[in-house]
Parts: C-alpha cells; sequence; structure tokens
C-alpha cells in the first residue's frame, strides 16, 4: 500500500514539474505578444495563442486526461520549437503571415556565413548570458523550457501508462 502511495506522490511531483516548465514557456510567450503585435501581427497573434494554450496545457498534464493529450501537448510544443528553429535558419519569410512594418517589399535576406546565429549576435565567440549553444546556435531559455516539457512529457506519459499496466 504504501508503495502504491509513493508511486502516486511520485506522479504527482513529475506531474506539477512538467506543468511548471510549460507555464514558465507560456508565460514568457504572453511577455513576448505585445511587443510582437506592435511589430508584425501574425507573429504576436501566434505568441499570445500559444502562450496562452501552453498556460492551459497544465489542466491536462496534472489532471491526466489521457494519450491524445499527452500527444497534442508534444506535438504542439514540437511544432513552436521548429516554428523557432526554422526562423532562426531563415526558412521563414519575415512577413510570411503579412502585416506590420516587415511587409515593406525590403530585399530577402541572406542566410548568414559563418555561424548560424541569425545575425542577431556578433561574428565570433558564442553570445554569453541564459541559454545554451548548440551547434553555434543561442538557443534561449524559453526553447529550453519547451525541449524541456517534451521530453518530461514524454516520461511521464510513460510513467502513466506503465501504472495503469499494474
Amino acid at each position: 500500500m504504501s508503495q502504491t502511495l509513493w508511486q502516486d506522490k511520485k506522479l504527482l511531483l513529475f506531474s506539477f514539474v512538467t506543468a511548471a516548465t510549460t507555464v514558465a514557456a507560456g508565460a514568457l510567450h504572453l511577455q513576448m505578444a505585445p511587443g510582437s503585435l506592435s511589430h508584425d501581427l501574425g507573429q504576436g497573434i501566434l505568441f499570445l495563442v500559444g502562450g496562452l494554450v501552453q498556460i492551459f496545457w497544465v489542466v491536462p498534464v496534472i489532471k491526466r486526461w489521457g494519450r491524445i493529450w499527452q500527444i497534442i501537448g508534444i506535438a504542439g510544443t514540437a511544432v513552436f520549437f521548429v516554428l523557432w528553429y526554422a526562423s532562426r535558419l531563415h526558412l521563414i519569410p519575415e512577413n510570411l503571415l503579412g502585416g506590420g512594418e516587415s511587409s515593406n517589399h525590403s530585399p530577402p535576406r541572406e542566410f548568414p556565413r559563418g555561424n548560424v546565429t541569425g545575425g542577431e549576435f556578433p561574428r565570433g565567440s558564442a553570445p554569453r548570458g541564459l541559454g545554451l549553444v548548440i551547434g553555434g546556435m543561442m538557443v534561449p531559455p524559453i526553447e529550453m523550457l519547451q525541449i524541456a516539457f517534451i521530453g518530461l512529457y514524454a516520461v511521464l506519459a510513460k510513467m502513466i501508462s506503465k501504472r495503469q499496466n499494474i
């Protein structure tokens, strides 16, 4: 009986840690929304809606709504990460969704040479501060939270399915 109680507490604690990562990422996206809305409407809406959805995702994580919700949460967060990564490689045009100052027929940006930072950091040594450098590209804290959420939620899903099989 005490082993079952410990397993439940362990699952609950792991659920809260997983939920905390998505809340933190969602809060950071919401913080980015006002500045993005004034510059690029499409990007601002993406940050606003994405941030709200990430904060909402606490409910399915804590209440363990089931496998389909786990898949949607992991896939949705992965899409958010892939969009960020594609934007760093300039695979997504700045004015894809239209609006804002970026729709002024400006010439296309070239792929940066030397390091793959999107031209945001000076060439040479890696930028300092919070973040992780992978392949010469700075991965900011918001993206690290999303990667952590994907990993933690996948582990939590496995723990829950294993628990249900017992």
